[in-house]
């Protein structure tokens, strides 16, 4: 784009300066010039040329101009193609925000579930529970590899991972400590939508470790 408008531009000038038509003035000179100089001397063409590539004051305004425009139009596309650059990082960093807040929220949910079933249910089938142990390790270690290790709710949340399955034969304990780990989610989450909504608007706050 920048190029474009820098080749149009200078051919404007190049037309301005090497294209003028000559005036009344020049023109007259000419016919009330000798016969020789108008016989194809070489005085005559260097004549001819020194009276076309003379430029009146309108062409230098002229020129003012186009160079001013030249100016503005780099200037705008430069100004253009920073903002569309910015729009497309804030647009990228805003949309992986989203996905994080829902996979997190779906990470926590199906933990949370694992664990009530594991700890307030009795599994007959060692297969089933040794399955439901496996799926809540792994859950515990794609939920901390989450969070933000300098984030205050991370850094809760991450205890609550650590604290929840030494309590599972608590049926009050562990009820109360899957309660707290949902209200710390709860306000993990609502600050991150938070940061979503003024990304929207300001840009990029800061980025999750």
């Amino acid at each position: 784009m920048i190029l474009r408008i820098l080749l149009f531009m200078v051919l404007a000038v190049a037309t301005i300066a090497y294209g003028t038509t000559p005036d009344l003035t020049v023109a007259n000179s000419q016919q009330q010039a000798p016969a020789s100089a108008q016989s194809g001397t070489p005085a005559a063409i260097s004549l001819a040329l020194n009276n076309q590539s003379k430029w009146e004051p309108k062409d230098y305004v002229l020129a003012a101009g186009v160079i001013v425009t030249l100016l503005l139009g780099i200037w705008n596309a430069f100004a253009n193609h920073r903002f569309n650059q910015r729009t497309m990082f804030v647009n990228t960093v805003t949309s992986q925000r989203i996905k994080w807040i829902e996979q997190l929220r779906q990470d926590i949910s199906t933990f949370s579930g694992l664990v009530y079933h594991w700890a307030l249910t009795d599994l007959p089938d060692s297969t089933e529970e040794r399955q439901i142990i496996k799926e809540i390790d792994r859950l515990n270690h794609v939920i901390r590899l989450r969070l933000n290790p300098a984030g205050i709710h991370d850094q809760k949340i991450e205890q609550l991972l650590a604290d929840i399955p030494k309590h599972t034969a608590d049926e009050i304990r562990i009820k109360g400590l899957l309660e707290e780990l949902t209200c710390t989610t709860q306000a993990l989450l609502k600050d991150e939508w938070e940061k979503v909504k003024a990304e929207s608007k300001k840009g990029p706050l800061s980025d999750r470790a």
